[in-house]
């Protein structure tokens, strides 16, 4: 997730005062890292990447921060170290630092049930609702489903809003059984911490680690990428432009804006246990949680690693004799990845202006390479044959081999049905489709099979999902609708709707 706002107007709201002043500018590549750079160079192309950045970086100091092609393409303005990007999910990985801050003043704690400090925060199931931590919700495990919620930063809800549907998400499985990436669940646990010290999330985000490390380019919302031209646009998958998506309602989710030279920074303080010039932000003990092994995860990492696991905002794996830790990151044209060795005090972050493409870890696998040993594995074929992969989490799923013909005529599924997580869903027929609106999204309803459509929405960062209309005691028009996922690919459930009288 990604997005920003306006210089003046976002420091007088967070209170931030002048940026500290920097101490360096951003170092290029050394005789040592030329190979390294020239290889980046090759797999932008190969790529077809407009634009991107890569910052290496070494708990003493930043060793190259280069920007690499174009802004925008077609144009001729030039990516550098201080572009702003929208990072996406790496948002998380700070959000979680940002959050540890605030376990070190002892305001929250890690492992303490959330409900003790935000008791207006109530999931679907109340065992989970009193028993819910912070870890649980950074590291993905409360219950809530797979991306299930993310329709919501498209509302223009306020934070209080959003918190209080939480309580309307179903689980699809048992509270700490698994992990399911949870954007909603990231955004719940910042929020629940950020009130206890009485700042919003985006505040919490800004005062307890932008401002400090003096990342002066960075910032919690998307106004921050339209603070001059410096900008990185968003690209589709055939190198067109494409529009930013904004998802500043889930804040540390997904909405932070960086450079190059400025996440940079804020690696050098991880790498360096929580330090940043001498001046400590993260005490080491909570540092360590952040990256400890909170979640089973699976097959990770360019090794696929079986006991990959996710941390507080993060993912950690294997590569040959080495923990790796990890948060990668996608919105609407761009691509994002932070990659760093806590044992060898080394990371990488990438940042591409393009939609779903792998370049970021072609890039990742050649530095693990570099700094830790060679694999014995040809990691750059191997990537680029999962490409295909990813472009496809896009495709619209087709309906199965056996659909059965719709069984009423399209006007008996239209109407206004409610659900109280998302309130109202449209339904019209246009034609001869059936179209939707549910908040401000516009949605289209496509036949599956009898009774059920799948909805879709125009944003591809929007899973779609199964709607199965229940006709009750021999109606004409639907009187309710049931959601499911489409088995076997990115989908959501969006739940229960009633039809309004």
């Amino acid at each position: 997730m990604r997005r920003r706002t306006h210089a003046a107007a976002l420091v007088a709201i967070l209170g931030l005062g002048g940026a500290p002043a920097r101490s360096e500018d951003p170092p290029v590549p050394a005789a040592s890292d030329r190979a390294f750079d020239q290889f980046v160079r090759k797999t932008l192309a190969d790529y077809a990447v407009p634009g991107a950045v890569v910052a290496v970086v070494r708990a003493d100091g930043t060793a190259f921060v280069q920007g690499y092609g174009v802004r925008e393409a077609g144009k001729a303005a030039p990516v550098d170290a201080e572009t702003r990007f929208q990072i996406a999910s790496m948002s998380k990985f700070i959000a979680a630092t940002a959050v540890g801050t605030l376990v070190d003043r002892g305001v929250v704690a890690w492992d303490v049930p959330v409900r003790s400090f935000a008791a207006d925060l109530l999931l679907a199931v109340p065992y989970a609702s009193e028993n819910a931590t912070l870890r649980d919700y950074f590291a993905h495990r409360t219950g809530l489903p797979a991306y299930a919620g993310d329709l919501l930063v498209e509302f223009g809800l306020g934070a209080e809003e959003l918190v209080r549907r939480a309580r309307f998400l179903p689980f699809d499985h048992s509270f700490r059984e698994r992990m399911a990436y949870s954007n909603y669940g990231i955004f719940l646990g910042q929020q629940a911490a950020a009130r206890a010290a009485g700042l919003s999330a985006p505040q919490l985000l800004a005062q307890a680690i932008l401002a400090p490390l003096g990342m002066g380019r960075s910032g919690p919302v998307q106004a921050a990428l339209f603070e001059d031209e410096n900008r990185a646009a968003a690209h589709d998958l055939d190198g067109s432009v494409m529009a930013y998506e904004n998802v500043d309602a889930f804040s540390g989710a997904g909405a932070i804006v960086s450079t190059g030279a400025d996440i940079a920074r804020w690696m050098r303080m991880v790498l360096a246990g929580g330090t940043f010039e001498g001046q400590p932000v993260l005490k080491p003990s909570t540092l360590g949680d952040i990256l400890a092994a909170s979640m089973v995860e699976g097959p990770g990492g360019p090794l696929r690693d079986p006991n990959a696991a996710a941390g507080l905002g993060c993912d950690s794996y294997r590569f040959l004799n080495r923990r790796v830790v990890e948060k990668n990151g996608a919105l609407n044209g761009v691509r994002t990845i932070v990659t760093l060795i806590p044992d060898l005090k080394v990371g990488i972050a990438i940042f591409a202006n393009k939609q779903l493409t792998v370049f970021p870890e072609a890039v990742r696998a050649a530095f693990l390479e570099r700094e830790i040993g060679a694999s014995g594995r040809d990691l750059q074929a191997e990537i680029r044959s999962e490409q295909p992969a990813w472009t496809n989490l896009l495709a619209i799923p087709k309906p199965p081999a056996d659909a059965q013909p719709m069984a009423h005529a399209l006007d008996a599924y239209a109407g206004h049905f409610e659900s109280p997580l998302y309130g109202t869903l449209r339904i019209t027929k246009v034609g001869d489709a059936l179209m939707g609106r549910i908040g401000p999204s516009e949605a289209r309803l496509t036949p599956w099979s009898g009774d059920t459509f799948l909805l879709s929405f125009p944003n591809p960062d929007i899973a779609p999902g199964l709607l199965t209309f229940a006709f009750a005691d021999g109606a004409a028009s639907a009187t309710s609708i049931g959601g499911r996922t489409v088995p076997g690919t990115l989908s959501v459930s969006y739940g229960r709707f009633a039809r309004v009288p």
